[in-house]
């Protein structure tokens, strides 16, 4: 009898050991399997953007043919992904199945019960918490592909915009009065911008918009960050940001009204926005203005492409327009040309970034502006591409000025930036207001050599803008 207990004991014992491997087994066929979904998941990302993109050019207003060719194309490739994305859940069901097939040989076991319910659901969610090594340009995989989704389907995006009008900008007053900050990058512009912000006068978009730029509104229901700490920018020039930062993200719209057709392969060129574009702009600023008695502000280092034709509509506006010495300017583009190439092409998510943006001041798809002067055929690595850019931008800015433009120096800034920041400000009859920031002092270094006759030019146009500085010094 004792022989007997004994002997049932180990049986129990046995089989306790047998099910706890097989539970083991169990879970390890199931991370197995969501191993093969994580490590494939460009599978089902391909899947999201042609779906969406189909689905683009379906919305599309384009002439017949070419509206059916393109969803012919995209209806193509969407079904290539998903059959795909088919195939590889077939291969992940494969493998889960055909082990726990291989598993029952030996033991079998109820899988609808607890233990097993358990080993199933921790064996699927390791490989979803294990982190895939961070990227460097701080982004998800997940928070790029909604980037893509959104930002590259323009169609879209206006689809959203009309809806967000039609909710939100019924709402607010009309307003002809808005302030944009705009010049050569490298100017000052987004810390000029930052302190006018500060003042609380104005309202403008910053990056928690990012990437439903045209319906922020519908966008903030959804997405609550908290506010995030403060990292220094990628340009490494000392500027800290972080979600509330606000930033030059305008362009992106006036990039979907007129199609991308003002961006060239090598050249930005001067344009004539319509009667329906001004419309829409307006309605773009109610939609981002919280309140009536806020002042739309926005940075946008493209806005003198049309300038002139705005200004047809609207003469309540005004144009910050900050200049600096050339030399030195265009040592700063230089740098930051040569940094952001090699970042762009470390980092390929950064350049996709900036085209969605309108930003081509520097990097891989750099594009000079093209005004009414022939285009600059020199070496982009030298100092004096970028004087003859200068000169190109701010020869236009000299013919160009109006009662709109308020022309302002970077030293100057620099100097007195309280000063200059309530000379803005005086503009737009808003009180003075305190600014506590001490005078900064710039030290790049020229380094490169240059034609000394096309910087005796830059100068003199240089001491030309600073003789019509919209204050007194």
């Amino acid at each position: 009898m004792l022989l007997g207990i004994s002997y049932g004991l180990k049986s129990k014992t046995y089989l306790k050991r047998k099910s706890s491997m097989y539970y083991l087994f169990l879970g390890f066929s199931f991370l197995l399997a969501f191993s093969v979904i994580r490590f494939l998941s460009v599978v089902f990302r391909g899947l999201a953007l042609n779906a969406i993109t189909l689905l683009n050019s379906m919305l599309s207003a384009e002439e017949d043919d070419v509206k059916i060719s393109k969803i012919q194309h995209h209806a193509v490739q969407t079904i290539k992904s998903l059959c795909l994305v088919i195939l590889v859940i077939a291969l992940s069901a494969g493998i889960s199945f055909g082990l726990i097939s291989l598993g029952s040989l030996w033991y079998t076991i109820d899988l609808s019960s607890f233990k097993a319910i358990l080993a199933i659901s921790v064996g699927a969610t390791i490989p979803f918490i294990i982190p895939f090594k961070r990227s460097k340009d701080g982004y998800s995989e997940l928070s790029k592909l909604l980037h893509r989704m959104i930002l590259n389907n323009y169609e879209i995006s206006k689809k959203l915009f009309k809806r967000e009008v039609k909710k939100y900008a019924k709402d607010r007053v009309a307003k002809n009065q808005f302030l944009i900050v705009t010049g050569l990058a490298r100017a000052g512009t987004t810390s000029l911008m930052t302190d006018l912000f500060n003042t609380q006068y104005f309202c403008s978009l910053d990056y928690a918009n990012m990437p439903f730029l045209m319906a922020p509104n519908s966008w903030k229901k959804w997405h609550k960050p908290k506010s995030s700490k403060l990292k220094e920018r990628s340009h490494k020039d000392g500027l800290m940001i972080g979600l509330n930062s606000v930033e030059a993200l305008e362009e992106h719209f006036f990039k979907i009204l007129a199609k991308d057709d003002y961006i060239k392969e090598d050249c930005l060129t001067s344009y004539n926005i319509s009667a329906k574009d001004y419309e829409d702009y307006m309605n773009y600023q109610k939609i981002i203005r919280t309140s009536d008695d806020k002042i739309y502000l926005a940075k946008n280092n493209n806005f003198m492409l049309r300038h002139h034709s705005l200004k047809t509509f609207n003469t309540d506006y005004r144009v910050v327009v900050l200049f600096r010495e050339p030399l030195t300017h265009a040592a700063s583009l230089l740098n930051q040309h040569v940094k952001y190439k090699q970042l762009q092409e470390n980092q390929p998510f950064v350049l996709e970034y900036m085209d969605w943006l309108g930003h081509h001041e520097f990097g891989l798809h750099q594009k000079q502006f093209k005004f009414s002067n022939s285009l600059i055929d020199s070496d982009k690595n030298e100092l004096n591409f970028w004087i003859n850019s200068w000169v190109n931008y701010y020869e236009y800015v000299a013919t160009s000025l109006s009662d709109e433009i308020i022309l302002i120096c970077y030293e100057d800034y620099c100097k007195t930036p309280h000063m200059i920041m309530n000379t803005v400000l005086s503009h737009l009859q808003k009180e003075k207001v305190s600014l506590e920031r001490e005078p900064f002092n710039n030290k790049t270094v020229v380094s490169k050599d240059f034609d000394q006759a096309l910087v005796d030019r830059a100068n003199k146009l240089y001491n030309s803008l600073k003789a019509k500085v919209s204050y007194s010094k």
